[in-house]
């Protein structure tokens, strides 16, 4: 198993990538991870040479508050919500898992770099 990573200057920067990826109009909820001192969504989505597998993480330094929240792309607003009403804004899931083992070895080896 390998990781490549992609880092993000904000939390803020973070949301506006992944709500790029959203449909227009349509209410869509992607899911954001919050472990240790990261937001972050990560993908195994890549195999390497030999059939390793190779998982994307990308990842900004913050906390975001766990739960549903809405993004709004165009002034960098967070909010947290209930439910998803604004299809003109970006809605996410953030969890926080109690441990994560790929997590554990993935942020080992981004704080060796």
């Amino acid at each position: 198993m390998r990781f490549e990573f992609e880092l993000f200057a904000s939390v803020e920067d973070l949301l506006a990538v992944a709500a790029s990826s959203f449909s227009l109009g349509m209410r869509q909820i992607s899911t954001l991870t919050q472990y240790g001192d990261y937001v972050l969504f990560y993908s195994p989505t890549l195999s390497g040479e030999k059939g390793e597998s190779i998982w994307l993480i990308t990842l900004a330094k913050g906390t975001l508050p766990v739960g549903l929240i809405e993004f709004d792309y165009e002034t960098k607003k967070i909010e947290k919500t209930n439910r998803p009403v604004n299809p003109e804004k970006s809605h996410f899931l953030v969890v926080k898992p109690q441990k994560s083992t790929i997590l554990d070895l993935a942020l080992e080896e981004f704080r060796k770099l």
